[in-house]
């Protein structure tokens, strides 16, 4: 009887545990099927255009130069087309040609004209038929020029305005003249394919003058005229106009602009170089030593180079007792002097500074008879400079450099120079 009891509670408490958990197990399920249910999920978007960011309207790209006007301007010659812009020199030009048009496509460029990008102007001189500028796509533009009896010849300039570029019509007497070609505007989704047959290069032609800062020789290293990359030592030469740009008074000053080498100054007295580590390197004039009436000497015994004849300063920096003999192997300063001209020259120079400096000086040259056989130059200057020591000896000194050339026949010339510094 008791067993029985117990069955039967046994059998009531395991229902009661069944009905309890069912209905738990039944929402952790249906929570479970919800969370996996693929009509409820954000799916990212399948179509590449949503990945696609859209492009701001009107937005050009930062390095795309703006054409604000374009200009045709007749000339004597031909005909200027002027694409204004104030960055003219960044626009980047790729000319072609095709029968006898002459294309140039600038991909860094967009018309922005007041009215319409689209520039068109017929028969602007006999000879050209047309002239058309159109904007090719976001960033280029395409300027057509038409000849009527050939392809035009073409110059690029530069200017504050802009771009230029000047045409030239081609006429030829013994072709036939062609009928005007009525310029086609290519549009962006059909661009027109270039010809590789018919491109011409196109001649740029710079002008110049020079400046006086280069020097392309050196007679230093081999005792003539040479020109500087075909010697194999390192040289490198102060020129004339450097001295003056710089108003330079002493040599210690000139070779500063000369690297690895070091001067020190005995007030104006006396020099001593040092010249990649190597100290007591000389001072040469035109490739020898001074002597004789030269000027002051420092404890070293190197010559005093006065700046009013230099004409060039030129610095070896390598070893050459070879050349000079007894040599320190860091190098050797060689002053160049200046040499008598054939044509009348007269200059005059005055300088004052702090310190009580006061330095005229004049240099005059030319020929001394009728077929400039026998040239003179005359170098002569004075200087006053107060030192900066107390109760000592303010520098005084008058400097006298004359020159004198006598051409025997050539190439056979006799030079001569003295200087003289009291």
């Amino acid at each position: 009887m008791k067993l029985e009891q117990f069955l039967q509670s046994l059998l009531l408490t395991g229902s009661v545990v069944v009905l309890v958990i069912t209905p738990v197990k039944s929402e952790e399920v249906r929570g479970i099927n919800q969370r996996l249910r693929i009509s409820e999920v954000n799916l990212p978007p399948k179509s590449i255009q949503r990945l696609v960011q859209s492009p701001t309207p009107n937005a050009q790209p930062a390095n795309v130069v703006e054409i604000t006007a374009i200009k045709v301007n007749p000339t004597d010659k031909a005909v200027e087309v002027i694409l204004e812009t104030p960055k003219g020199t960044q626009l980047q030009v790729l000319p072609k040609s095709e029968g006898n048009s002459y294309i140039v496509d600038i991909p860094n460029a967009q018309l922005l004209l007041p009215s319409e990008n689209t520039f068109c102007q017929d028969n602007p001189v006999v000879g050209i038929t047309a002239v058309t500028v159109t904007n090719q796509d976001a960033t280029t533009i395409r300027m057509m020029v038409v000849g009527g009896a050939g392809i035009p010849t073409v110059e690029i300039f530069d200017s504050q305005e802009g771009l230029i570029f000047g045409f030239t019509s081609t006429v030829s007497s013994t072709q036939q003249p062609q009928t005007p070609q009525t310029p086609q505007v290519p549009t962006a989704n059909q661009p027109e394919k270039p010809s590789s047959a018919t491109d011409k290069p196109i001649e740029i032609v710079v002008t110049g003058e020079e400046d006086g800062y280069r020097i392309p020789n050196a007679t230093t290293a081999t005792g003539t005229d040479t020109p500087l990359q075909n010697i194999p030592q390192a040289i490198q030469v102060i020129p004339q106009q450097v001295l003056k740009d710089q108003q330079v008074t002493n040599l210690d000053e000139a070779v500063r602009n000369v690297s690895g080498v070091v001067a020190d100054s005995f007030e104006g007295r006396g020099y001593r170089f040092n010249i990649r580590g190597f100290a007591g390197a000389p001072v040469l004039r035109d490739g020898f030593r001074p002597f004789g009436l030269s000027g002051n000497q420092d404890s070293q015994g190197q010559s005093f180079a006065e700046i009013a004849n230099i004409n060039c300063i030129e610095v070896l920096k390598e070893p050459a007792s070879i050349l000079f003999g007894q040599i320190e192997p860091g190098g050797a300063v060689n002053v160049i002097t200046k040499k008598p001209l054939e044509q009348p020259f007269y200059e005059t120079e005055f300088q004052v500074g702090s310190g009580g400096l006061v330095r005229p000086q004049i240099d005059v040259s030319g020929p001394l008879t009728s077929d400039k056989s026998v040239l003179y130059r005359l170098n002569a200057l004075y200087l006053h400079d107060d030192t900066f020591r107390n109760f000592d000896t303010d520098i005084q000194r008058f400097f006298v450099a004359p020159a004198l050339t006598w051409k025997i026949g050539d190439p056979f010339t006799v030079i001569g120079s003295i200087s003289i510094t009291f």
